[in-house]
């Protein structure tokens, strides 16, 4: 299979429906007018509608691939492409970023002889049903169309010794970046902290809060502390071990209790 594959930033029960933060930045719907006759939707029992484009009605696969939503009857969001893949018999596959997806790097949509599939674990494979035209037309009269609804990134997590994560997100650079927040606590529940400013220079950054401070220290700084992440409450500094945020995906998306539905493919896992 050829592979086109697409670098994206990545830090990334039953069927809910996706809600954007309160504090993320309002999405402009997306102008379908004009492409109708050049998707493919299908639905899955649970309600939810795919959109997959017919590849060789657009100029290029980077066209195309703009066409890949996701969502409910009311809102579909556009989904973020981490792969592709396009045989000479009209195969085509989507990997996308999913991180609620369990043992996988990524969910994916796989699309053979105009029936389409949803792969969500490794030994699983859900078929969807493809809508008529006039269903179509009626799904496309009723819903909206967005930008990928999920507009955050991981900027930091850690644990101590005891279990207690630290968790900081912000937004992604296509939505300015910034926008630090802190969560602190066991798994499953962790709880956002009021932040009370934020530092970062050459010797590196400082997250503040009413409760403590979260505080990584440049490696390029001379001493003992230099290059930890600790924090420091009262006085006391605690010495954190820094997880990487590709390897903990379904830890932050899932475990951690700070997140709910993303707009992505797989939330309802």
């Amino acid at each position: 299979m050829r592979r086109h594959l697409i670098a994206l930033c990545i830090a990334s029960s039953a069927l809910a429906t996706p809600t954007a933060d309160k504090a993320d930045k309002k999405l402009k719907p997306i102008d379908m007018k004009g492409v109708l006759d050049k998707v493919q939707v299908f639905r899955d029992d649970l309600g939810s509608y795919y959109v997959v484009p017919t590849v060789s009605q657009f100029s290029d696969t980077d066209a195309a691939n703009e066409y890949v939503f996701f969502g409910d009857g009311k809102a579909l969001y556009r989904q973020r492409i981490v792969g592709f893949g396009s045989e000479p018999n009209g195969k085509h596959e989507w990997n996308l970023w999913s991180p609620r997806v369990k043992k996988m790097q990524t969910a994916a949509l796989e699309l053979v002889d105009g029936k389409l599939t949803l792969h969500c674990a490794p030994k699983e494979q859900r078929a969807l049903t493809a809508l008529k035209a006039d269903e179509v037309k009626q799904l496309f009269a009723k819903a909206q169309f967005f930008p990928p609804l999920w507009q955050r990134q991981t900027k930091l997590l850690a644990r101590d010794d005891d279990g207690v994560y630290y968790f900081v997100d912000e937004y992604r650079e296509e939505y300015g970046g910034n926008g630090y927040r802190v969560f602190v606590g066991m798994k499953g529940a962790l709880k956002e902290l009021p932040m009370t400013n934020v530092v970062s220079d050459s010797g590196g950054e400082i997250y503040a809060t009413k409760t403590g401070q979260l505080k990584m220290i440049a490696s390029n700084q001379k001493g003992p502390d230099a290059g930890k992440v600790m924090w420091i409450k009262g006085g006391k500094k605690t010495d954190l071990t820094v997880l990487e945020p590709l390897e903990n995906r379904y830890l932050i998306y899932r475990e951690l209790g700070i997140y709910g539905a993303i707009g992505a493919v797989c939330d309802d896992l």
